[in-house]
């Protein structure tokens, strides 16, 4: 069935904007195809897709989120399993770089971090996919979203060297348990969510860290090299990724 490319964008966005209020994903595919034949009838007969929602698109979308309930199950199943990405991730990172160690504030910061940086994120798909973007302000916006966990991290880390609070340190016994735990919860992920997402990501980001690491080169060299060659290889995997979807979105 092909529709044209601002049809294809508009179920993509209408998509995007159910999934960030929360709503049933089985009820969201079938809405979006029974659209789908809709505009493809349409299309058939000269219309367009104004023809078919006869409002704006923020106001279609709002009208298809209030006529589908709020998945509140769904929505405490999937904070879980984000939250243990996460602190697998932190994980990983704190031993690789040599210990892991926790302060109270680090055990009470990181959750509300990550429940915070999930609150916003929704919001902001939500915002993005229910108006008329350009790509330049979309990828704007989406990427100063992206940045906002560093900043929180970065006040974390202020809040950290600011306030002496207890602090609940692990061995190299603990480093190994954690850096194993993290690889488990890395896989599990995987294999839930029938990605390899999950598991590419953590070895770019943190198998040259390590290896970077070994080396004799100075600490200065280390720490160029540690900022750019991981996220450097993390940007061309997404590229490529972005790249395959978006030759598949063009073979519909």
């Amino acid at each position: 069935m092909h529709i044209s490319m601002e049809s294809r964008d508009f179920l993509e966005n209408l998509r995007v904007y159910l999934i960030s209020s929360g709503k049933k994903e089985i009820e969201i595919n079938e809405i979006i195809e029974e659209l789908e034949d809709h505009l493809y009838e349409a299309e058939k007969n000269g219309k367009n897709i104004d023809d078919i929602i006869g409002k704006s698109p923020k106001e279609y979308m709002e009208q298809v989120a209030n006529e589908i309930s709020f998945d509140l199950k769904g929505l405490v199943k999937y904070i879980p399993i984000v939250m243990l990405g996460a602190f697998a991730f932190i994980l990983t990172g704190k031993a690789i770089r040599g210990s892991i160690e926790f302060s109270i504030l680090d055990l009470v910061g990181y959750p509300l971090i990550f429940l915070l940086y999930l609150f916003i994120t929704a919001s902001v798909f939500k915002y993005v996919s229910s108006r008329q973007f350009t790509k330049i302000n979309e990828r704007i916006v989406l990427g100063l979203t992206s940045i906002l966990p560093f900043v929180l991290f970065m006040v974390l880390l202020y809040l950290n060297s600011s306030i002496n609070t207890p602090v609940v340190e692990f061995g190299m016994i603990g480093n190994i348990v954690a850096i194993s735990c993290a690889t488990i919860i890395f896989i599990w992920i995987a294999v839930w969510s029938k990605s390899w997402v999950t598991i590419i990501i953590p070895i770019l980001l943190f198998l040259p860290e390590g290896m970077i690491n070994l080396t004799t080169l100075q600490d200065k060299t280390k720490a160029i090299l540690n900022a750019v060659i991981p996220f450097s290889l993390i940007g061309i995997y997404l590229f490529i990724l972005w790249n395959k979807e978006r030759i598949k979105g063009n073979t519909r």
